[in-house]
C-alpha cells in the first residue's frame, strides 16, 4: 500500500473552509504545541500560553473566510497568536498599575525539580534576558520554526531586520547557555 503525502496546510485550511472541521484539527494538532512554545517563551507564562493557543485558533475559526487561497497558514497563525500576546502582555502591564493586581495574583506553580528543570530554567531566564524583538525572532525561529520570510510577515519587519535580530539574538543566547553545552568548551580558543 502506497502512503499518502501529508497535505499542506493551505489544503488542510481549504478543506476546512468547505466545512471538513477533521482538517481542522489536524492543523490544531500540527501546531498547538509549536505556538505553545513559542508564547510560553514571549509570555513567561506556560497557562496563559495554552490559553492563547486555543484564542489563536478561535480567531481562525472566526475569521477563517478571510483567508486569502494562496496565503501561507503558518505566518498567518503565528500573527494572530503574536497580537494576542501582545494585547495579554499589554493587559498585564495595565493592571499592574491597580493596587488590587498583587491580591488577583495566580497560586504559583511548584516547579520541575532535577537537571532538566534547570536547563529549562536557564534556558528560559535565557530568553527573557533578550530583548524583546530579539527575543520574538529567536522563538519564532528556533521554536516556532518559521524561516525567515514568514517571520517577517509575522512581525511586520523586513527580512533584512528578521536576519539581524536573529544574528544578535542567537548570539546572546550562545553566550548565555555556552556552558550548558559541553561541546562549546574550547570553541574559540
Amino acid at each position: 500500500m502506497e502512503s499518502t503525502p501529508e497535505a499542506s496546510d493551505e489544503a488542510l485550511f481549504l478543506a476546512y473552509q468547505r466545512g471538513d472541521q477533521g482538517a481542522f484539527e489536524t492543523l490544531f494538532g500540527r501546531y498547538r504545541l509549536p505556538l505553545r512554545r513559542h508564547l510560553e517563551r514571549m509570555l513567561g507564562d506556560r497557562q496563559a500560553a495554552e490559553d492563547l493557543v486555543v484564542e489563536t485558533f478561535l480567531r481562525a475559526h472566526r475569521h477563517r473566510r478571510r483567508f486569502r487561497p494562496g496565503a501561507s497558514v503558518r505566518p498567518w497563525l503565528y500573527t494572530i497568536a503574536r497580537n494576542l500576546a501582545r494585547n495579554r502582555r499589554r493587559r498585564d502591564r495595565l493592571a499592574g498599575w491597580l493596587p488590587l493586581a498583587a491580591a488577583d495574583a495566580a497560586v504559583p506553580v511548584a516547579p520541575p525539580t532535577g537537571a532538566d528543570a534547570e536547563i529549562q530554567r536557564r534556558v528560559a531566564a535565557a530568553f527573557a534576558a533578550l530583548p524583546e524583538r530579539q527575543r520574538e525572532a529567536c522563538s519564532l525561529r528556533l521554536l516556532g520554526e518559521l524561516s525567515v520570510a514568514e517571520i517577517a510577515r509575522v512581525t511586520g519587519t523586513s527580512a533584512g531586520t528578521v536576519k539581524s535580530r536573529l544574528f544578535y539574538g542567537q548570539r546572546r543566547l550562545r553566550g548565555l547557555l555556552a556552558d550548558l553545552d559541553p561541546g562549546a568548551a574550547g570553541e574559540g580558543e
